[in-house]
């Protein structure tokens, strides 16, 4: 049985509605209940994860921005690692940022900062996005930054900061228009390899589930591995030894997880 479950969020454990449907929330139920360690793991903000996943009144640890942040089942700070300053003042400039929605995750107010001109607050989730002047920005307290782009304007941001930069930063995508930014050696991988040890958890005893470029290094660090059916190609030919997972409209994690612990929920 599996002692600790990390799913992704965004094609992974959310429906098409990103939504956590009821069929998956009493899986999830129904998992605490025996015991089992539930982790989310997302490039999503902190903030931003807590309003989706408030209702369910579970103990969860989140991993958020990509491993850049890591939250015990309490709410408490269990890890963070900050782009450095200067990173962050050099990827903000019109060179790199031009022809981009760029999008800071920062922990001041919870914001994250876009310069598209927009303000939004979420009306379930409650997480603001701010709109900012980020070339000004003097790059203090940084979690991840993310380009929204075309793929091909992606591509040449990606070689044009691997050109620089080399491994002074890790760079991934969680979809194929976002490019995202951070501190290096930060993946969901390293980050769920830590709280593991924290939770006294073997990695060979935890389920991860995941669809993006931003999950192979989580994939890769665990016992039982799950790559979802609509995973990204990319994904699947990096990684075409992991099981695959149902498609995550049709609760595949819910439905392994089900199987796999001997469930027996009914879909509603």
């Amino acid at each position: 049985m599996y002692a600790a479950i990390a799913s992704d969020l965004d094609g992974t454990l959310l429906d098409a509605r990103e939504t956590i449907t009821p069929f998956t929330a009493a899986t999830l139920r129904a998992a605490a209940a025996r015991g089992v360690h539930l982790i989310i793991a997302t490039g999503r903000h902190v903030l931003d994860v807590r309003g989706l996943i408030d209702g369910l009144e579970l103990p969860i640890s989140l991993i958020t921005s990509n491993g850049a942040r890591v939250h015990g089942s309490d709410g408490a700070l269990l890890h963070a690692d900050d782009l450095a300053a200067e990173h962050v003042r050099a990827l903000l400039q019109p060179e790199l940022a031009h022809g981009t929605r760029l999008s800071l995750y920062l922990d001041e107010g919870g914001l994250c900062c876009l310069h598209d001109g927009y303000v939004h607050r979420d009306a379930e989730t409650g997480f603001s996005k701010q709109c900012d002047d980020l070339s000004q920005h003097p790059g203090h307290g940084v979690a991840k930054l993310m380009y929204t782009a075309p793929p091909a304007r992606l591509a040449e941001i990606e070689a044009a900061i691997r050109q620089r930069f080399g491994s002074a930063l890790a760079l991934t995508y969680s979809r194929p228009d976002y490019l995202e930014v951070m501190a290096p050696g930060v993946s969901k991988g390293r980050a769920l390899t830590r709280l593991l040890a924290r939770l006294g958890v073997a990695p060979e005893r935890c389920a991860a589930f995941g669809d993006g470029l931003n999950d192979v290094e989580m994939l890769q660090s665990v016992g039982h591995p799950f790559r979802m059916a609509n995973a990204n190609p990319r994904l699947s030919a990096l990684l075409p030894e992991v099981a695959e997972a149902g498609h995550h409209d049709e609760a595949g994690v819910a439905r392994q997880i089900s199987l796999a612990l001997g469930l027996a929920i009914p879909e509603v």
